[in-house]
């Protein structure tokens, strides 16, 4: 069981590779969206709690991203359950990523004064994406893309199992090792981009471009070695 684990291919949507960058991706993201937005697209939850704090200070014009957000967002989540059920290509998948590549790709090209369309669009490929990737695992311990409080009570159920354990396993630590690099892939994400959009102003997006980019590459990878043991099995079953 244990070297199964370890065999894990390094490109491929079950490995560290591809859970990193999609963390990293989720907490730059995020912050941006705040900074630039005033509303989050991946984290809906915290949409909920900023709505509530808005509407205790009686500011509606801040209320509204963040109810687009959320629309917007299930949206996509819901289209997302759709393309998965049709599964029209092996490549669904990569489809689905494209929306939040291109709209983080334009969104600095936009006009200024179009922020409710430009967090719409984030969220409605966050929305889509979540769906996309749901029940996505890191070498066999599911995750959860884009997002860090679920992960961070998994890391740390998995880090006390571990120390607390008599007989301890090297599975052990590598589990407790996996949730830790999801959570802190996240906050690295957001601080780069807190920092970076000091120097690069709205362009700074452009690294969660970059990064769901390499997250593509990988998912197209992933999804050609599919077909190929697909075939595969089709010709040895026909013997």
């Amino acid at each position: 069981m244990q070297k199964k684990i370890y065999k894990v291919v390094a490109v491929s949507n079950n490995s560290r590779l591809f859970a990193i960058l999609m963390a990293f991706s989720g907490g730059a993201l995020d912050v941006y969206s705040h900074n630039y937005f005033h509303g989050l697209v991946a984290t809906q939850t915290g949409n909920i709690i900023l709505m509530a704090s808005n509407l205790s200070q009686y500011n509606w014009q801040q209320m509204l991203p963040k109810i687009v957000s959320i629309i917007l967002f299930t949206v996509g989540f819901l289209l997302g359950i759709l393309l998965k059920r049709s599964n029209f290509s092996h490549y669904w998948r990569s489809y689905t990523m494209l929306p939040v590549i291109l709209s983080s790709l334009i969104i600095p090209l936009l006009s200024q004064n179009l922020h409710l369309f430009k967090i719409g669009l984030l969220a409605f490929g966050s929305g889509l994406l979540m769906l996309t990737f749901t029940g996505t695992q890191i070498e066999g311990n599911p995750y959860t893309i884009m997002m860090t409080s679920g992960n961070y009570r998994k890391m740390l159920n998995e880090w006390y199992l571990y120390l607390t354990s008599r007989n301890k396993t090297s599975l052990q630590r590598r589990n407790a090792h996996n949730y830790t690099i999801v959570v802190l892939s996240f906050v690295i994400g957001a601080c780069l981009l807190a920092f970076v959009s000091l120097v690069l102003k709205k362009y700074s997006i452009w690294i969660v471009t970059f990064t769901f980019l390499l997250a593509l590459f990988i998912e197209i990878h992933q999804a050609k070695k599919t077909i190929r043991q697909s075939k595969k099995n089709r010709q040895r079953d026909s013997f």
